[in-house]
């Protein structure tokens, strides 16, 4: 009886996290908002961001609207309580975090390397995430800079894929 009710719960929380990356991607992209398809998928999920934004204002940051990832990862964690425990759900949650934060320091060292506007909204986002934690580490462990290369995002990333797999231990122990 429980699989009657929590397969159709999961198929449409896992449809409409493809539709809210759809529109992620489709507002990334800039496509005509009369388009058909957009103009359904924007029907979908306005309502469920501008909620977002209600109740969290500091989901916009420099110009970034983030709504679309909280909300992203309200449903997995929604999803991950339907299927499993609340204890799987926090660390797959955490696990998604440290995943997502570890896109962002690759995406931040690859800036470093390219010659990009510093005041373009995704750029500033980018480096106000990440700075505090490179120059803490630069600070803490100066021998991670060498002949003017800075290791510290791979340092960070070791310790954020230690960490992540120390979690993912302790959620095969229980």
């Amino acid at each position: 009886m429980e699989n009657l009710i929590i397969a159709p719960l999961h198929l449409i929380i896992t449809i409409y996290i493809w539709i809210i990356i759809a529109s992620a991607i489709f507002s990334f992209l800039q496509l005509d908002p009369r388009q058909p398809l957009i103009e359904i998928v924007e029907r979908l999920t306005q309502p469920a961001f501008n909620f977002i934004r209600q109740k969290m204002p500091y989901v916009v940051i420099s110009g970034v609207d983030l709504s679309p990832l909280v909300l992203l990862v309200g449903l997995q964690f929604l999803d991950n309580i339907i299927i499993g425990s609340v204890v799987f759900a926090i660390l797959q949650m955490i696990h998604a975090i440290i995943f997502t934060f570890v896109i962002i320091i690759i995406i931040a060292s690859i800036l470093s390397f390219i010659p990009v506007d510093p005041y373009n909204p995704i750029v500033l986002t980018i480096n106000r995430l990440t700075y505090p934690m490179f120059k803490s580490v630069r600070e803490k462990f100066p021998f991670l800079i060498i002949s003017g290369i800075d290791l510290s995002p791979i340092a960070i990333i070791i310790a954020l894929q230690l960490l992540d797999t120390f979690l993912s231990q302790l959620l095969v122990g229980l």
